[in-house]
């Protein structure tokens, strides 16, 4: 006999990610994507970057033996956080945080495989948390996951990074999910997708090929957002202030 459903505030039916009850901030295909890739990996040590209010978290610690939440503040964690024993928390900006983490790792010869990058949303932000998170030297294969691929200040810094210049990763999608247009209500704003990266333990052979399989949908929803026209005016503003003197 099936379960009762539980529901949402507004009244929609929780199929996915029913037994997780701390609200998160992701669409229904990046929870699902999420639960299975967790689900099939059940990773030895997992790291959080941007932790929030514990929502994804909640799953990490779910699926994986040991989890490390790295978060600017605590200060928005919801308090049932405190209930997963296999989660240590280091609070600080994550450029100085997460280089220390991994040196940490790897002198304790722990076990990475799976990363989950959604702290610093500006386009040098998550540039230099894929910087930090790709000195890596994989012992196991690792599932990076990016959030917010969607997102033009995201999406310029998954685009600008040197992939093939690390020989261990041999696998870069940008739209691994599809992100959203007017995302949580914010009109005329993209956000939302999953970027996915792997990294392997035996060195690439050959260039790597850097997939964006939705980047006609995205060039499309882009010159209708609100992050067009925001780049456009920038643009414009120093002619302004000629023809305004």
């Amino acid at each position: 006999m099936n379960q009762p459903l539980n529901y949402s505030d507004n009244q929609e039916p929780n199929y996915i990610g029913h037994k997780y009850p701390i609200q998160w901030s992701m669409s229904r295909a990046e929870k699902a994507t999420l639960i299975e890739i967790l689900n099939y990996i059940k990773p030895t040590v997992a790291i959080e970057i941007g932790t929030y209010n514990g929502g994804s978290l909640q799953v990490l610690s779910d699926h994986s033996e040991k989890v490390y939440a790295i978060d600017i503040t605590p200060d928005h964690r919801d308090s049932r956080c405190d209930n997963f024993e296999n989660v240590t928390y280091l609070i600080g900006d994550s450029k100085t945080e997460l280089p220390k983490l991994i040196h940490k790792i790897a002198k304790n010869e722990e076990i990475i495989e799976f990363i989950l990058i959604d702290g610093d949303h500006s386009t040098e932000g998550v540039l230099r948390d894929l910087y930090n998170v790709l000195q890596i030297v994989p012992k196991k294969p690792v599932t990076i996951i990016l959030h917010d691929s969607f997102n033009p200040n995201c999406r310029a810094a998954m685009k600008a990074f040197d992939y093939n210049s690390n020989p261990y990763v041999n696998y870069v999608e940008l739209d691994y999910v599809t992100g959203a247009f007017n995302h949580d209500g914010l009109f005329r704003e993209m956000w939302g997708g999953f970027a996915c990266i792997q990294m392997q333990p035996d060195k690439r052979q050959v260039d790597l090929v850097i997939s964006e399989y939705q980047a006609k949908l995205y060039k499309i929803i882009y010159y209708k957002s609100k992050h067009f026209y925001k780049k456009f005016f920038g643009f414009l503003k120093p002619f302004y202030r000629i023809f305004k003197k």
